[in-house]
């Protein structure tokens, strides 16, 4: 006999159901966020017309010739669809047509989107609408000084020359900058080379990070975001499934704020004070479409109490849907912050004595070592991840499931 346990998989790739199957004599909880309902339509549209902190869309954009959009990549889990409707009716309403809006994705160091990722991420009629194209780290850059602690801020010319300049973008737990969302889609979405790694160089060695806090990383983020321009956000808090759960439009700092207060709320996960658990299982849903992104796993287990015993086992699922996936300044052979983690010293003073598990059916044994090392209990199958744990922890191990990345202690 078997216990049975669903969790969600594959974002954008089918968004299905896994089933996680363990032996009976196994102790297994599965510990959820508490969630929340999928706003409708109206509320989308009441958000974006009554903004925090800042001036409507339509008073902002007034006698402007053009606009440009940033919006983040199909690696984050929303789709856009419904808001850039809003968004591209309220700019056409202060007088800016559709031809003379073009739309960014915010890719920071991430790979291109292609058509059909479009397509998922906000429709076709938008796609035949406006000029859509993707932020590129090394051409089609301004150099606009250094920040306060020194990072010079080369930005996107498209985008720092539009005279409207507004973002999309979903506040998810993020280990460098405490959270996403806000001034995050202007650093590192639409900067260049050097500015990724100079935002990126201190929060790999462990400094100035935090995550579900406002970090100096995430302040040095909001300096360059002051210099660069910004003149109204969109934050997005997303429920378990990917779907909206709050809009908090308006201020990049102000709406941001207010969308963290609720997303805390959202993504909160309640833990038994007593919790020594052997195992647990961090499933990487929905940031799941590649590898690379697979640290996230991390994030519920560096933000709690030590609920896993000394010597227990931290395991990552992910759906990994692409494969290895891209960064092309941290995910790539000879990129310029490129390192195994198994030889980072951040990497092993958060596992200690643990050992360390991937489970993920969509990579191979080289994708997993050109990010971690070879002691990683890897598998493609979760049966074949079970029988590995029960050598090392025996036949009836304490275990908890997180089944989604955006959880919160």
């Amino acid at each position: 006999m078997v216990q049975q346990f669903k969790v969600p998989w594959a974002a954008w790739y089918g968004d299905m159901d896994q089933t996680l199957e363990f032996p009976d004599s196994w102790d297994v909880q599965i510990f959820k966020m508490n969630d929340a309902e999928e706003i409708s339509r109206e509320e989308i549209e009441k958000a974006i017309n009554k903004p925090i902190g800042t001036k409507t869309i339509q008073e902002i954009a007034r006698n402007k010739k053009n606009a440009v959009i940033l919006a983040e990549d199909i690696s984050r889990p929303t789709k856009l669809g419904d808001i850039l409707k809003v968004v591209i009716h309220c700019l056409n309403e202060a007088g800016i047509h559709d031809q003379d809006i073009t739309l960014i994705f915010a890719l920071g160091a991430h790979r291109p989107m292609s058509r059909f990722d479009i397509l998922k991420k906000i429709g076709k009629d938008i796609l035949n609408r406006i000029n859509i194209e993707n932020h590129h780290p090394y051409e089609n850059l301004v150099y606009l000084g250094d920040s306060k602690k020194g990072t010079p801020i080369f930005i996107n010319k498209t985008y720092h020359q539009s005279d409207v300049k507004i973002a999309i973008g979903t506040v998810l737990p993020h280990p460098l900058a405490g959270f996403g969302g806000g001034a995050k889609i202007v650093l590192p979405g639409v900067a260049g080379i050097q500015t990724l790694e100079a935002n990126h160089k201190a929060g790999i060695r462990g400094i100035g990070i935090g995550l579900g806090i406002i970090t100096e990383l995430r302040k040095d983020i909001e300096d360059v975001c002051k210099r660069v321009g910004l003149d109204y956000t969109i934050n997005i808090v997303s429920t378990m499934r990917r779907e909206i759960a709050g809009i908090f439009a308006g201020d990049f700092i102000d709406a941001h704020r207010k969308a963290i207060e609720f997303a805390k709320e959202v993504y909160k996960t309640e833990l038994p004070n007593d919790l020594n658990l052997d195992i647990g299982f961090f499933n990487l849903y929905p940031e799941d479409t590649e590898f690379s992104q697979a640290f996230k796993g991390f994030n519920f287990y560096l933000s709690s109490k030590n609920f896993i015993n000394r010597k227990g086992a931290v395991v990552i699922m992910t759906s990994a849907s692409e494969g290895r996936g891209f960064h092309s300044l941290q995910g790539e052979t000879g990129a310029r912050l490129y390192q195994n983690w198994g030889e980072s010293v951040v990497f092993n003073a958060i596992l200690k004595k643990k050992n360390f598990g991937v489970f993920s059916p969509n990579i191979s044994k080289a994708d997993l070592l050109h990010f971690y090392p070879d002691t990683t209990i890897f598998c493609k199958k979760f049966k074949e991840m079970i029988i590995e744990l029960e050598k090392l922890y025996g036949s009836s191990p304490k275990a908890g499931i997180f089944p989604c990345s955006n959880q919160m202690p």
